[in-house]
């Protein structure tokens, strides 16, 4: 197969069994999808999105993970699964966002997995396409290891949302291969907002994050994607992705303060699989792939360019470095991408570079 590196990944160790107290019942029949939210001090946000959950009339599995708050947190989430009987608490030892996950891809029942962090929530109507395609598809025998969906950005300040859409190269209406899509450009990539995998799909491909670390959402939608045979795209967008909160990890100060661990993530994805290899067997799902990681650089190039210092702007360089060194094919790929335009080497061009990044949050507000 053409992941390259193991469970733990580049020395990071995964945290295969944090302590923990989970609800736990039994339930009857499989459930068509487990959402899983992980939770750390979120008891002043998280009901927005459990409450979008509860609406859900199909046979589904709620994981609430408190990942070691500080505040009621656990309390909101037991709350819920003494009062429901198809929602699950979990308590455990802060282990970031990938301990979560590894947690919740162990225990999940359902057919497919869905992850809702614990500032967003879904769309009721957009949510019940997904469910009852996903419902058709299984009753059917025809279930895609992988549907994409649109999703929204949801802007807090100015109460207005933006779509994010994938309407020109995946077909409609029926399961599709790799090969019957749209070749995808560069600037052209799927977040895991839009991804729903078949949970068999996920534990398949051996994913395991890092624990311990932010930003490993990444290798949640790249590492099992090679896996992946078959899919599905639903025009509609049921993902409200909340922009906005104070202390989001995609905020400016936030990303620059762990701009560490974004580097991490950056060189985890480039050495997760063998790019070459796979644009000779699935050459749209590699470019789906590089155009993700070409994103990736793009943020840590720029917010390396916005610490502004010698030692970020040396860590910027060993980054570019890092990509030629280990894959010389994606660094060509990438280097002639928005984020190798990006990568200039003199401070004017550095400062054109911070202006057009600020013009393009301003304009599609991601962050």
């Amino acid at each position: 197969m053409l992941i390259k590196h193991g469970k733990e990944g580049n020395g990071v160790q995964a945290n295969d069994e944090p302590n923990m107290n989970a609800n736990t019942k039994q339930q009857g029949d499989v459930p068509l999808i487990t959402f899983l939210m992980p939770c750390y001090n979120s008891a002043g946000f998280m009901r927005c999105g459990v409450e979008s959950l509860l609406q859900i009339e199909h046979p589904c599995e709620i994981i609430l993970v408190n990942d070691g708050s500080k505040d009621e947190t656990g309390s909101i989430a037991r709350e819920y699964a003494d009062r429901y009987e198809h929602v699950i608490a979990v308590d455990q030892e802060n282990s970031n966002w990938g301990g979560v996950i590894n947690r919740g891809i162990s225990m999940a029942r359902g057919k497919y997995f869905k992850v809702i962090d614990s500032d967003d929530s879904f769309d009721q109507l957009a949510l019940r396409r997904v469910l009852e395609t996903l419902d058709l598809a299984v009753e059917t025998g025809n279930e895609p290891d992988l549907l994409i969906t649109n999703y929204l950005y949801d802007h807090k300040a100015s109460g207005t949302k933006r779509e994010m859409q994938y309407r020109k190269f995946f077909p409609q209406g029926r399961v599709f291969t790799w090969d019957e899509m749209g070749r995808p450009g560069l600037d052209k990539f799927i977040m895991i907002h839009a991804a729903w995998y078949k949970t068999s799909i996920l534990r398949e491909s051996g994913v395991v994050l890092p624990t311990k670390v932010s930003y490993m959402d990444s290798l949640l939608l790249l590492h099992p994607m090679p896996y992946v045979e078959t899919l599905y795209y639903l025009d509609v967008a049921p993902y409200l992705y909340l922009i906005g909160r104070e202390g989001q990890s995609v905020e400016i100060d936030v990303v620059k303060k762990h701009i560490d661990e974004q580097i991490l993530a950056t060189k985890l994805a480039i050495d997760d699989v063998d790019y070459g290899e796979l644009l000779e067997t699935k050459p749209n799902c590699a470019m789906l792939m590089i155009g993700y990681v070409s994103c990736m650089m793009s943020v840590s190039t720029i917010h390396l360019f916005m610490i502004n210092t010698p030692e970020s702007i040396k860590k910027n360089d060993e980054l570019w470095d890092y990509m030629r060194d280990k894959n010389p094919m994606l660094y060509d790929h990438v280097r002639r991408s928005w984020a190798g335009r990006a990568n200039r080497k003199t401070a004017l061009g550095r400062t054109l570079a911070r202006g057009g990044f600020a013009i393009a949050q301003k304009l599609y507000k991601f962050a």
